[in-house]
């Protein structure tokens, strides 16, 4: 058989007793972070549409929505871009555990756990035990991924999925054997019909395994028909959605505009830690004040200095990983391949940006592998572990204190139920309407034009104001009312002003 420079053997894969007892440790520590508080935040704008259309509609509704109306809530979206599997899933799983925070989350906190095992096997397979544990360690502690672990969307599952393809991909091109390659097929099958942003993942596998199929046909070894025929058939189960994923009806450029340095300079960050803010903190934030008390200049140092760290041991690591010259290309390939391909398709693509780390996920676990190559492969690997798990304390720490999804729930709790209440995004809805029930007096506006439509005969109304970063950041909505209705009533809630405002 070819030989791809991976770990030969089964024997070479057992894992000894110390690295076993130290693994467990990671996976219980990466468990526990996802698991803790999981309910103790309202859904968020993104989750509403999540939950909303598992109490809305059964199993039957959601794959007529997603294949014919290319939504899961064609009542509230216009945009075709979703998919049926991962909403099916999580409807049967509601019929199992309830419909609530706890269970909704639940699911992806699960995947999100089990990918530290896929991330361990697979740092294993391509380069050895000590590189495997310490990458498994900084996926456990990776902020980004504990979020997306304990958000009801579907980022967590195709994280897993994508790992778990891609140890079926280099498992198949290894050993050739038949129940990786059928594994491979039916993992990428749930792929493809769950998220159309994933044709850059498959993308990559493709390329990948033409690479290989290259090699060995100038090298003149056995070639990998299996292979070939599988992504033959990946390429033919994209036919029906294939118009969808190249044109898609979706303008998140008007939302999240074009990739541009402030955009990059995030993304960057994110793939190493984030910063989350008391509401006190993230007020000095948005108003450029230096005035930070000594607690939250140590918090913002630490995420700088964990970013500025990880950036260059990923360097580091890209040069010190040639030591395993295959495993380092395929690595390589993993992080820059979907990075390059969703920036240049975000910079010309006129309606459509896909530079987002939630689209390009499973570059993560690359990065992280990298990272762990620059720390072991110093003379120092100890001092910057210590370091790290030092710079990561106060991270995590405002990560579970501060408040960081708006609350609707608590939004609902406070509103009266009979007044007439308007939201600034016509999306918001899903969220208040999950918690609220759907009622005809919660109507979402996308500017002052159809909020006046609305305001005829009003003698008193509600307006909620949420997200207006990006769908209000000229504050709109709320000059139009203040100039034309008395505030009565005002209260504040985590990214959501609740307004009541009365005819003059």
């Amino acid at each position: 058989m070819p030989e791809l420079g991976f770990r030969k053997g089964h024997k070479s894969l057992k894992v000894n007793k110390q690295i076993k007892i130290l693994l467990i440790l990671i996976i219980v520590l990466g468990t526990f972070l996802r698991f803790y508080n999981l309910a103790g935040e309202s859904f968020w704008l993104d989750e509403g549409a999540t939950v909303l259309t598992i109490k809305k509609y059964n199993a039957w509704q959601i794959i007529n929505n997603t294949w014919e109306k290319g939504q899961i809530l064609p009542n509230y979206y216009s945009t075709d871009i979703d998919l049926p599997p991962y909403y099916l899933i999580l409807s049967a799983w509601t019929k199992i555990f309830g419909i609530s925070e706890f269970s909704f989350r639940l699911f992806s906190a699960i995947l999100g756990s089990l990918a530290l095992i896929a991330v361990f096997y697979l740092a294993r397979y391509l380069f050895d035990e000590r590189i495997a544990l310490l990458s498994t360690f900084l996926t456990s502690i990776n902020l980004t991924l504990i979020w997306y672990s304990q958000e009801a969307r579907q980022y967590s599952y195709l994280l897993f999925l994508s790992l778990l393809s891609i140890i079926f991909l280099i498992k198949s091109l290894k050993e050739n054997k038949t129940k990786y390659i059928v594994g491979l097929l039916i993992v990428n099958t749930l792929i493809i019909y769950s998220h159309l942003a994933w044709i850059i993942f498959i993308a990559l596998e493709g390329v990948y395994a033409l690479y290989i199929s290259y090699k060995n046909h100038i090298n003149k070894k056995e070639p990998h028909k299996k292979i070939v025929i599988v992504f033959l058939i990946i390429g033919l189960l994209y036919l029906p959605i294939i118009e969808r994923v190249i044109f898609s009806e979706s303008k998140y450029v008007d939302v999240y505009g074009k990739p541009d340095m402030m955009q990059l300079a995030e993304f960057g960050v994110l793939l190493s830690t984030w910063l989350y803010p008391s509401i006190s903190m993230r007020e000095k934030i948005y108003s450029f004040s230096m005035g930070f008390t000594l607690f939250e200049w140590i918090l913002l140092l630490s995420v700088l200095m964990t970013a500025l760290l990880f950036g260059l041991l990923f360097l580091n690591g890209i040069v010190k990983s040639f030591y395993k010259k295959k495993s380092a290309i395929f690595m390589l390939l993993l992080f820059f391949f979907p990075l390059l391909f969703a920036l240049i398709v975000s910079l010309i693509h006129p309606t459509i940006t896909i530079f987002q780390l939630k689209q390009i996920i499973y570059i993560i676990p690359a990065f992280l592998i990298f990272v762990s190559i620059g720390i072991l492969r110093t003379k120092i690997s100890k001092l910057l572990i210590s370091g790290v798990i030092i710079l990561s304390i106060l991270p995590l720490s405002a990560y579970y204190i501060n408040i960081d999804k708006q609350q609707f729930r608590e939004a609902v709790e406070f509103l009266p139920e009979n007044e007439p209440i308007f939201l600034n995004i016509v999306s918001a809805q899903v969220a208040f309407q999950y918690y609220s029930g759907e009622r005809d007096n919660v109507i979402g506006v996308a500017d002052v034009d159809e909020l006046k439509s609305f305001l005829y005969n009003k003698n008193s109304f509600w307006m909620l104001l949420t997200f207006t970063k990006y769908s209000d950041p000229e504050n709109k909505i709320k000059k139009f009312l203040n100039e034309n209705y008395q505030l009565t009533d005002k209260k504040d809630l985590f990214d959501i002003e609740l307004l009541h405002y009365e005819k003059i």
